[in-house]
């Protein structure tokens, strides 16, 4: 991964970001935003993704670097979405979301670069109409992308109906079906705090909820849960008691006197995370509908608890790498190339420039063409074989970003794995290696000469031999994938272990000696074997002793007769009768 130069003061306490286990956390329990910003890049630049904070007001702030555009205040034209006295809520959500980088100065946004669109609905006089209108405000006049609200009714207010109620779903229903340009702006919504089920507006169908769990992955008894639940995200305890790291109102406005805080949390801390994560899809891909951020970032979560969505994580932990690789533009091509083939990238943003690359070059000819988003590919041989990358590189507005895929050229590739000896009536396992890329269908041994040996596990990757008589064998494999078969071999040969030891003097009065023959030290065969010495009864006289080459057994204290010595060679167990005399 590229490194980054982190010169932001609270970067490292900001824990939902980079969990290292700070603050007594668990390593990892955090939103693998880093992985996101990697495979992003480095900003160039505006990436034009509006951001509609609708809370008690925003106000530009050191690490904005100006980009809170001017919003909207409920019943004040002129209130513009700055915040009144006292509050910074809003302040401390936006943050989350979009705090510069590298700015010396505070913490990182999720999505830095993107535009903050305050709207006021909170400490000002209105009601749920007056709520609806500036939802209406933020996706249609303000042009937000993302509507990131940390609010809503008290405990209880989970099946309210009413014309007023009416009003709000349907301002939500028409940002979720007429922002941007008709691609639909992405609602997220807090779960709420009360630890009880999800009230009233952020249990509306198709509105992201996202409750709150704390730094060791487990799910605050604040956080309201469901089955609107869709994605949790770390925070940390509610009214002022938290840990979080944001912005606050700059000088002794906000919570604090100074212009950030250390003490925010609930699950307004865990919406705008989740608010940040799908800008970033949108800076590498405009052209997602609201569906499909909702979809990726269902799909990609983390997830927590029980297998698959439950009332209490949704479908889980939000993951910022996987959501933004997953809503890259997709590749269309075969996974194995056989032939001449166009690769495609698909649904490349609008105004962006594409240009490809392939690797590695030995691996295609020269007739290997297109440009743009089509990659014409041909394997420069029909011998070719290989594990090739595809790169389709983006350029927009937010900088370049890259589509990558894999694919294996031409004939699969597989070589035998086993020994090249083995002892006569011995059993050995062979197998086929291979790189899983190549796709093998099949898997076909033989051996030659036919006859005195057997053969298991035909059509596998690897196969169990024993043979009966001595000789030299060829093992063959033929492996077929989709483009053609390929064949491997080895020799095998096959001994009798008895012909290759010598035990003299026999019949012996004193010291018997055992010696492996030079044909099979040779070979370049183990020259290492085991001896020991049994009486008639089976009973160890001589404890087994290892040797190389060559091995002496004293038996002069032996009394005369039949005795057996026994010899451990690779996989067999040789007996041989010998006689002592006095």
């Amino acid at each position: 991964m590229e490194l980054q130069h982190d010169n932001d003061p609270l970067y490292p306490e900001q824990y939902y970001l980079n969990n290292t286990g700070q603050f007594g956390g668990t390593v990892g329990i955090d939103i693998n935003v880093l992985g996101a910003w990697n495979s992003i890049g480095t900003f160039s630049g505006e990436c034009n993704i509006n951001v509609a904070i609708l809370d008690d007001g925003v106000e530009n702030h050191e690490d904005f670097d100006g980009r809170v555009l001017l919003g909207h205040t409920i019943g004040n034209p002129t209130g513009f979405g700055a915040p009144g006295a006292g509050s910074a809520h809003g302040q401390a959500c936006a943050g989350i979301v979009s705090a510069t980088h590298n700015n010396e100065l505070g913490i990182k946004g999720v999505a830095p670069y993107t535009n903050i669109i305050p709207v006021r609905i909170l400490g000002v006089a209105a009601d749920l109409i007056d709520i609806a209108d500036a939802v209406d405000w933020a996706w249609d006049e303000g042009l937000a992308d993302i509507l990131s609200n940390s609010w809503g009714l008290g405990p209880g207010n989970c099946t309210l109906t009413g014309v007023d109620f009416n009003n709000i779903i349907d301002a939500y229903d028409r940002a979720r079906d007429q922002g941007r340009g008709g691609l639909g702006s992405i609602v997220v919504f807090s779960s709420g705090n009360h630890g009880s089920c999800i009230s009233f507006p952020r249990n509306i169908n198709g509105v992201i909820t996202v409750g709150a769990i704390n730094n060791n992955g487990q799910i605050w008894n604040y956080s309201n849960t469901g089955p609107e639940m869709d994605l949790v995200a770390p925070s940390g305890d509610t009214d002022l008691n938290g840990n979080v790291r944001t912005t606050d109102r700059m000088g002794n406005n906000g919570y604090e006197n100074g212009n950030y805080t250390n003490r925010f949390g609930g699950t307004s801390a865990a919406a705008p995370q989740v608010a940040g994560v799908a800008a970033l899809m949108l800076s590498v891909n405009p052209n997602l509908t609201e569906e499909q951020v909702r979809t990726i970032l269902q799909q990609t979560a983390t997830d927590m608890g029980p297998i698959g969505f439950d009332n209490t994580f949704g479908f889980g932990r939000v993951n910022a790498h996987a959501a933004v690789q997953a809503a890259l533009p997709t590749i269309s091509g075969p996974d194995y190339l056989c032939s001449t083939t166009t690769f495609t990238l698909q649904n490349a943003p609008v105004g962006s420039t594409v240009s490809w690359t392939v690797s590695p070059n030995h691996l295609f000819s020269g007739s290997t063409s297109g440009n743009g988003t089509n990659a014409s590919l041909s394997p420069a041989s029909w011998g070719t074989s290989g594990q090739a990358t595809l790169t389709f590189s983006i350029e927009g507005d937010c900088g370049t970003v890259e589509s990558s895929t894999e694919f294996w050229v031409g004939r699969a590739i597989s070589y035998i794995e086993g020994p090249y000896d083995m002892a006569v009536n011995t059993v050995e396992n062979y197998f086929a290696t291979g790189n899983p890329y190549m796709g093998i269908t099949d898997y076909q041994w033989s051996v030659f000469p036919s006859g005195y040996h057997w053969i298991g596990n035909q059509g596998t990757n690897g196969i169990t031999l024993s043979f009966s008589a001595t000789g030299l064998y060829s093992l063959e494999l033929d492996v077929v994938n989709p483009c053609c078969a390929r064949g491997s071999e080895i020799g095998i040969y096959v001994y009798n272990p008895w012909e290759h030891f010598t035990l003299y003097p026999n019949p012996t009065s004193d010291i018997l000696h055992i010696s492996l023959d030079l044909e099979a030290r040779g070979r370049g065969g183990d020259q290492d074997f085991e001896v020991s010495l049994y009486d008639g009864q089976g009973r160890e006289l001589i404890p087994a002793k290892q040797a190389h080459q060559e091995a002496s057994l004293d038996l002069s204290r032996i009394p005369k007769g039949f005795y057996y010595v026994h010899i451990h060679y690779r996989d067999a167990l040789l007996r041989r009768q010998i006689r002592v005399e006095r």
